[in-house]
Protein backbone atom coordinates (compact mmCIF):
# COMPACT_ATOMS: atom_id res chain seq x y z
CA UNK A 1 0.00 0.00 0.00
CA UNK A 2 2.87 2.59 0.47
CA UNK A 3 4.43 1.52 -2.40
CA UNK A 4 1.35 2.23 -4.41
CA UNK A 5 0.47 5.75 -2.58
CA UNK A 6 4.16 6.54 -3.54
CA UNK A 7 3.97 6.21 -6.92
CA UNK A 8 0.63 7.45 -7.13
CA UNK A 9 2.28 10.47 -5.71
CA UNK A 10 4.73 10.54 -8.03
CA UNK A 11 2.49 9.67 -11.14
CA UNK A 12 0.36 13.31 -9.71
CA UNK A 13 3.50 15.20 -9.79
CA UNK A 14 4.53 13.85 -13.24
CA UNK A 15 1.18 14.55 -14.94
CA UNK A 16 0.78 18.21 -13.00
CA UNK A 17 4.68 19.40 -14.02
CA UNK A 18 4.50 17.43 -17.73
CA UNK A 19 5.74 19.64 -20.26
CA UNK A 20 2.35 21.68 -22.30
CA UNK A 21 1.31 21.95 -25.58
CA UNK A 22 0.58 25.29 -26.88
CA UNK A 23 -1.58 25.03 -30.02
CA UNK A 24 -1.48 28.61 -31.88
CA UNK A 25 -4.08 29.17 -34.88
CA UNK A 26 -1.84 30.58 -38.01
CA UNK A 27 -2.09 34.12 -37.64
CA UNK A 28 0.41 36.10 -39.86
CA UNK A 29 1.85 38.59 -37.41
CA UNK A 30 0.35 36.39 -34.18
CA UNK A 31 1.42 32.84 -34.84
CA UNK A 32 3.19 31.84 -37.83
CA UNK A 33 4.79 28.11 -38.51
CA UNK A 34 8.32 30.09 -38.93
CA UNK A 35 7.64 31.13 -34.68
CA UNK A 36 8.55 35.18 -36.05
CA UNK A 37 4.95 35.95 -34.51
CA UNK A 38 4.29 38.69 -31.78
CA UNK A 39 2.40 35.88 -29.91
CA UNK A 40 5.36 33.32 -30.73
CA UNK A 41 7.82 35.40 -28.99
CA UNK A 42 5.22 36.00 -25.87
CA UNK A 43 5.35 32.20 -25.42
CA UNK A 44 8.59 31.19 -26.66
CA UNK A 45 10.14 33.88 -23.71
CA UNK A 46 7.69 32.89 -21.14
CA UNK A 47 7.10 29.30 -21.35
CA UNK A 48 9.17 27.23 -24.23
CA UNK A 49 12.31 28.86 -22.96
CA UNK A 50 12.27 27.68 -19.89
CA UNK A 51 10.93 23.74 -20.81
CA UNK A 52 7.42 24.15 -19.30
CA UNK A 53 6.09 23.84 -23.01
CA UNK A 54 6.65 23.68 -26.82
CA UNK A 55 4.51 25.68 -28.93
CA UNK A 56 2.80 23.99 -32.40
CA UNK A 57 1.00 26.69 -34.98
CA UNK A 58 -1.92 24.83 -36.97
CA UNK A 59 -4.25 26.45 -39.05
CA UNK A 60 -7.61 26.95 -37.38
CA UNK A 61 -9.86 24.05 -38.06
CA UNK A 62 -6.69 21.79 -37.33
CA UNK A 63 -5.86 23.49 -34.31
CA UNK A 64 -9.16 23.21 -33.00
CA UNK A 65 -9.25 19.78 -33.61
CA UNK A 66 -5.66 18.74 -31.68
CA UNK A 67 -7.02 21.14 -28.65
CA UNK A 68 -10.29 18.94 -28.67
CA UNK A 69 -8.05 15.47 -28.33
CA UNK A 70 -5.22 16.60 -25.84
CA UNK A 71 -5.11 16.96 -22.29
CA UNK A 72 -1.95 18.94 -20.91
CA UNK A 73 -2.32 21.73 -23.64
CA UNK A 74 -3.26 25.55 -24.40
CA UNK A 75 -5.33 27.08 -27.35
CA UNK A 76 -4.26 30.48 -28.49
CA UNK A 77 -5.33 32.98 -29.14
CA UNK A 78 -8.59 32.39 -27.40
CA UNK A 79 -10.97 33.37 -24.73
CA UNK A 80 -13.72 32.35 -21.87
CA UNK A 81 -15.94 34.79 -23.72
CA UNK A 82 -19.64 33.10 -24.12
CA UNK A 83 -20.01 34.59 -27.57
CA UNK A 84 -17.26 32.88 -28.90
CA UNK A 85 -16.75 30.05 -27.05
CA UNK A 86 -18.69 27.31 -24.80
CA UNK A 87 -15.35 26.51 -22.67
CA UNK A 88 -16.43 24.84 -19.17
CA UNK A 89 -14.95 25.50 -15.82
CA UNK A 90 -12.71 22.62 -16.34
CA UNK A 91 -10.58 25.27 -18.52
CA UNK A 92 -8.44 27.96 -17.44
CA UNK A 93 -7.87 31.61 -18.94
CA UNK A 94 -4.95 33.49 -18.76
CA UNK A 95 -4.52 37.07 -18.97
CA UNK A 96 -4.56 38.42 -22.89
CA UNK A 97 -1.10 39.40 -24.85
CA UNK A 98 -3.50 41.44 -26.65
CA UNK A 99 -6.97 42.75 -27.99
CA UNK A 100 -7.92 41.81 -31.48
CA UNK A 101 -11.04 43.31 -32.92
CA UNK A 102 -13.32 42.22 -35.72
CA UNK A 103 -14.18 44.35 -38.90
CA UNK A 104 -16.50 44.05 -42.16
CA UNK A 105 -14.11 44.84 -45.35
CA UNK A 106 -15.97 46.22 -48.41
CA UNK A 107 -14.15 46.87 -51.59
CA UNK A 108 -11.87 49.96 -52.33
CA UNK A 109 -13.70 53.08 -52.98
CA UNK A 110 -17.03 51.70 -51.45
CA UNK A 111 -18.70 52.89 -48.06
CA UNK A 112 -17.57 50.97 -45.05
CA UNK A 113 -20.10 48.52 -43.84
CA UNK A 114 -21.26 49.28 -40.44
CA UNK A 115 -23.63 46.30 -39.62
CA UNK A 116 -24.67 42.87 -40.32
CA UNK A 117 -28.23 44.10 -41.52
CA UNK A 118 -26.10 45.42 -44.41
CA UNK A 119 -24.82 42.00 -45.46
CA UNK A 120 -27.93 40.31 -46.05
CA UNK A 121 -28.30 38.73 -49.61
CA UNK A 122 -24.47 39.63 -49.77
CA UNK A 123 -21.54 36.40 -50.51
CA UNK A 124 -19.30 36.64 -47.63
CA UNK A 125 -15.92 36.17 -47.08
CA UNK A 126 -15.31 34.21 -44.01
CA UNK A 127 -11.45 32.19 -43.24
CA UNK A 128 -12.23 28.72 -42.81
CA UNK A 129 -12.01 28.24 -38.62
CA UNK A 130 -12.19 31.16 -37.60
CA UNK A 131 -14.54 32.43 -34.96
CA UNK A 132 -16.45 35.06 -35.56
CA UNK A 133 -18.66 35.10 -32.88
CA UNK A 134 -22.40 34.09 -32.18
CA UNK A 135 -24.31 36.78 -33.29
CA UNK A 136 -22.35 36.34 -36.39
CA UNK A 137 -23.37 32.58 -36.88
CA UNK A 138 -26.46 33.34 -36.10
CA UNK A 139 -26.93 35.67 -38.96
CA UNK A 140 -27.27 32.99 -41.23
CA UNK A 141 -25.50 35.18 -44.20
CA UNK A 142 -24.35 33.59 -47.14
CA UNK A 143 -20.59 32.64 -46.38
CA UNK A 144 -17.53 31.54 -48.78
CA UNK A 145 -14.64 30.26 -46.43
CA UNK A 146 -10.90 30.51 -47.67
CA UNK A 147 -7.60 29.29 -46.42
CA UNK A 148 -6.03 33.29 -45.77
CA UNK A 149 -7.68 36.73 -45.68
CA UNK A 150 -4.96 37.39 -48.44
CA UNK A 151 -7.44 35.22 -50.52
CA UNK A 152 -10.23 37.30 -49.16
CA UNK A 153 -8.57 40.16 -50.30
CA UNK A 154 -7.89 39.35 -53.66
CA UNK A 155 -11.70 37.44 -54.13
CA UNK A 156 -13.12 40.84 -53.52
CA UNK A 157 -10.66 42.96 -55.84
CA UNK A 158 -12.22 40.28 -58.48
CA UNK A 159 -15.65 40.64 -57.38
CA UNK A 160 -16.23 37.47 -56.20
CA UNK A 161 -17.42 37.78 -53.29
CA UNK A 162 -19.28 41.57 -52.03
CA UNK A 163 -17.11 41.68 -48.49
CA UNK A 164 -15.21 39.72 -46.14
CA UNK A 165 -14.80 39.58 -41.80
CA UNK A 166 -11.17 39.29 -40.44
CA UNK A 167 -10.10 40.45 -37.46
CA UNK A 168 -7.30 43.40 -36.81
CA UNK A 169 -3.84 43.20 -36.28
CA UNK A 170 -4.28 40.20 -38.49
CA UNK A 171 -5.82 41.86 -41.39
CA UNK A 172 -3.43 44.90 -41.57
CA UNK A 173 -0.35 42.42 -41.35
CA UNK A 174 -1.48 41.08 -44.65
CA UNK A 175 -2.16 44.77 -45.94
CA UNK A 176 1.25 45.93 -45.42
CA UNK A 177 2.51 42.60 -46.95
CA UNK A 178 0.62 43.25 -50.21
CA UNK A 179 1.97 46.89 -50.14
CA UNK A 180 -1.63 48.17 -50.39
CA UNK A 181 -3.65 50.27 -47.98
CA UNK A 182 -6.70 48.81 -45.41
CA UNK A 183 -9.74 48.55 -47.03
CA UNK A 184 -12.86 50.50 -46.31
CA UNK A 185 -14.05 49.44 -42.23
CA UNK A 186 -15.51 51.12 -39.79
CA UNK A 187 -12.15 51.49 -37.91
CA UNK A 188 -13.85 52.65 -34.65
CA UNK A 189 -16.60 50.57 -34.46
CA UNK A 190 -16.06 46.85 -34.31
CA UNK A 191 -18.01 44.13 -34.97
CA UNK A 192 -17.04 42.02 -32.52
CA UNK A 193 -13.65 42.55 -29.27
CA UNK A 194 -11.82 39.37 -28.87
CA UNK A 195 -9.63 38.92 -25.93
CA UNK A 196 -6.26 37.10 -27.40
CA UNK A 197 -5.57 34.60 -24.18
CA UNK A 198 -4.23 31.07 -23.89
CA UNK A 199 -7.27 29.11 -22.59
CA UNK A 200 -5.72 25.34 -21.04
CA UNK A 201 -6.81 22.36 -19.93
CA UNK A 202 -4.83 20.01 -17.82
CA UNK A 203 -2.26 21.88 -16.33
CA UNK A 204 -0.92 23.37 -13.02
CA UNK A 205 -2.12 27.23 -11.23
CA UNK A 206 1.52 27.38 -11.42
CA UNK A 207 2.18 27.10 -14.91
CA UNK A 208 -0.66 29.63 -15.53
CA UNK A 209 0.68 31.88 -12.55
CA UNK A 210 3.89 32.53 -14.26
CA UNK A 211 2.62 32.84 -17.92
CA UNK A 212 0.43 35.66 -16.07
CA UNK A 213 3.46 37.11 -14.15
CA UNK A 214 5.61 37.22 -18.11
CA UNK A 215 2.52 38.90 -19.31
CA UNK A 216 2.81 41.58 -16.62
Amino acid sequence: MKSFLILLALSFFSVANAQVLVIGIDIPGLHQKDGNGDYDKIVNQSLVKSGKATLKVLPPARAELEFSRCNNCCFSPANKNPEFYEFGEAYVQTKPMGIAKIYIWSKKGSKAIEKLDELKGKKVGIRHGMPYGKTFDNFGLRTDPVKTIRSNILKLEKGRIDAFIAYVPDAYNVFEEMGIEPLPHTKNNPMAVHEDSLICKGVSNTFVEEFNNSIK
